[in-house]
């Protein structure tokens, strides 16, 4: 199977103040306004063909140039506390033994708690798959 020629980046904003897809090249293109060549992993738009109306003749930004918009999606909050947290060190860990024992009645509590959200959250359904 052959590889794919580009990849949908997200929107854009054309210098006449239209809207239009940016794409990323997986693979050397050629613009087909001016025969540039669009390199690997550079953006580009793409325009139609005339009589077909599909957008697949490639324009690098000399041709026609535009501007990435920002993706304004808010990511989940549990999504955005995993990629805040950090790596922990090796370093950070000597003394883990010693901090582990003074909160290992707060880690029962805490595993407590979890057993109890699992079973809030998946009784119904276990209720459910036993019936049948």
């Amino acid at each position: 199977m052959e590889k794919a020629i580009s990849e949908i980046v997200g929107e854009g904003n054309l210098k006449s103040g239209r809207s239009t897809e940016v794409y990323r090249a997986l693979r050397p293109l050629l613009c087909s306004m001016c025969g540039a060549l669009v390199n690997e992993s550079a953006l580009f738009t793409r325009r139609r063909v005339k009589g077909i109306g599909l957008r697949i003749m490639p324009q690098c930004q000399k041709c026609a140039p535009f501007t990435l918009k920002e993706d304004k999606k808010e990511r989940s909050a549990l999504l955005e506390s995993l990629l805040r947290r950090e790596q922990p060190d090796a370093s950070k860990n000597v003394s883990a033994p010693l901090a582990r024992r003074s909160t290992e009645g707060s880690a029962k509590q805490d595993e407590k708690n979890i057993d109890e959200e699992v079973k809030r959250r998946l009784g119904p359904a276990l209720k459910r798959g036993r019936k049948v």
